[in-house]
């Protein structure tokens, strides 16, 4: 495959720092670039230019073969240094030289980074109904035995055998699918991550490219005829105990013949009854209003945004977030009489069997709402448990607990601290308090529990890495529904939902002790989620304020 040349000039693309390295008795030397280190691609041809002055005589040396500097010396006045790569990385990893630009008692040093990459021929494939063979080509820079490709749904009507080697740094992986005798079109996910171990079990497997496969359904390129059953509302479950809690579910990409066929009914009957899996919900499921609302979509595509009754697309590469019109869904909850939607927590369900999830919460200044849309795809089938552990991580967690995520990516870093204040802001809502900014034991949110005898052996603790950040964000449990969707909720995540349910269905707020008493009642060390496998962890939870951001 041809490579790119890739040109960087990083005195426009790394800033106006001025870098001066003075001379005290000959030369002087002023380069326009920030810092000491340079990072050049991996390909074998790639360069940038690094510009400065000079008031004598310079010379320019490395110390690696496969970089070369050009011009290697001059006269004072302004110049350009070339620096170039020679010959691709194929080490397994980083590698750097270094360079050193003198001018009579002045110098400066540089390190040259060099990426790592693993570039595929092309990012999506289609594949007919019938099915049929596909090849996905790729180079990189690692070794054979540096990176792995997998799919992190385990669909089962891709088939494969291990990527096979086609040149220096060329690589395919084969693949045949199998006919698809449903109507929806469905989307398999290849990951090409630098360590060898699924991120299932290595959190750290980082990801340099996706591959995304879509096979058409025997729907597709057909839209919708009969919109009557549009906005049909339908009670799924009324209230037992309380006030009543409104929960909303509607689909995304259901065309007339699903509805007419009972499958968007079957949808929303089987996402209503995976909400209610886990405790504390389970035993609070009484407190619930359950309705749904019907939304017919023109076609079953979510590529463009433009035929599905929501607009929902992913947002591709390698995130899992979906985009979706939060407006249109409002609107359409308050199909539902008696309801103030902004008070409502609304779930979408995408008919794809897509692996993703997003939720949006809504807040107005300092004022909370309860108001929050979840998005979620029938993920590999209505009976796949990655479907139900999703959907309570996004709905309940997120949605109707305002939980934060429990998980980390390495190459975050430290939570910044104009997030760790907006956090900080959330939890005076009462959100958010599954995490915080402190590792002290006594001061942490969830410090009662553990001080509390009756919580011994629940795991609990202090343990970084939580809102996406690796630093300074913490979390009580190594594992939980908010991390890996996994373990169940963790002690302070249920008090949390205990709290809405009764904030919102008694009017009132409980203390410490009543929870720890319904919690000795209803908690068990085995959840449902235990047994399940962990599955890739999603981007962020989308904090929504209503004053600002819309």
């Amino acid at each position: 495959m041809d490579i790119m040349k890739t040109k960087t000039v990083l005195h426009c693309l790394l800033g106006s720092l001025l870098l001066l390295v003075a001379c005290t008795d000959e030369g002087s030397l002023s380069f326009s670039h920030a810092g000491s280190t340079v990072t050049l691609p991996a390909e074998a041809g790639a360069y940038v230019e690094i510009p400065f002055t000079c008031d004598a005589g310079w010379q320019a040396t490395t110390d690696a073969e496969w970089l070369k500097v050009s011009p290697q010396s001059g006269a004072g006045g302004s110049h350009e240094l070339t620096l170039t790569v020679s010959s691709p990385n194929n080490s397994g990893g980083l590698r750097s030289a270094t360079l050193k630009v003198t001018s009579g008692s002045s110098g400066q040093t540089f390190t040259v980074r060099q990426d790592e990459y693993i570039r595929l021929e092309q990012e999506v494939y289609e594949i007919p109904v019938e099915g049929g063979n596909l090849d996905i080509r790729f180079a990189t820079t690692l070794a054979a035995d540096e990176f792995a490709v997998y799919s992190v749904t385990g669909v089962d009507w891709v088939h494969g055998r291990a990527s096979s080697r086609v040149a220096e740094t060329g690589y395919l992986v084969p693949l045949t699918a199998d006919p698809n005798g449903g109507g929806q079109e469905r989307v398999a996910y290849y990951y090409f991550v630098k360590e060898s171990d699924r991120f299932t079990t290595d959190r750290n497997a980082r990801i340099l490219a996706t591959a995304t496969v879509v096979q058409k359904g025997s729907q597709s390129g057909q839209e919708s005829a009969d919109y009557s059953q549009d906005r049909k509302v339908k009670t799924l479950q009324t209230h037992t105990e309380g006030e009543g809690i409104p929960l909303v579910l509607m689909g995304d990409g259901f065309m007339d013949v699903d509805i007419a066929g009972g499958y968007y009914d079957e949808v929303m009957a089987r996402a209503m009854d995976n909400l209610f899996t886990e405790e504390p919900v389970r035993s609070l499921r009484g407190y619930f209003d359950v309705y749904s609302v019907t939304a017919v979509s023109r076609r079953n595509s979510f590529t463009s945004g433009d035929g599905t009754a929501f607009g929902c697309t992913f947002e591709g590469g390698n995130s899992t977030g979906i985009y979706g019109d939060t407006d249109k869904v409002l609107d359409y909850a308050g199909e539902v009489e008696g309801i103030d939607p902004q008070e409502a927590l609304s779930v979408v369900i995408l008919n794809t069997n897509t692996y993703g999830g997003t939720t949006y919460n809504f807040y107005s200044g300092t004022a909370p709402r309860r108001y929050a849309v979840a998005f979620c795809p029938v993920i590999e089938s209505l009976e796949s448990e990655t479907f139900r552990q999703v959907l309570v991580h996004e709905a309940i967690g997120h949605g109707f607990g305002k939980l934060m995520d429990e998980y980390a990516y390495e190459e975050n870093g430290a939570i910044p601290g104009e997030e760790v204040d907006h956090y900080r802001h959330l939890q005076g809502f009462g959100w958010a308090r599954n995490v915080d900014f402190t590792d002290d034991p006594a001061r942490v949110l969830w410090a009662d529990f553990l001080s509390d005898s009756r919580y011994a052996g629940q795991g609990l603790g202090v343990y970084e890495g939580a809102c996406t950040y690796a630093a300074g964000a913490y979390r009580s449990t190594e594992e939980s529904m908010m991390r890996s969707n996994i373990q169940g909720f963790n002690a302070p995540s249920r008090y949390a939902l205990y709290r809405f349910v009764m904030e919102y269905g008694e009017g009132r707020t409980p203390d410490y002790e009543e929870f720890v008493a319904f919690d000795r009642q209803t908690f068990t060390a085995k959840t449902r989620a235990a047994g399940g496998g962990a599955t890739r962890p999603f981007g962020r939870t989308r904090w929504v304020n209503l004053d600002r951001d819309r």
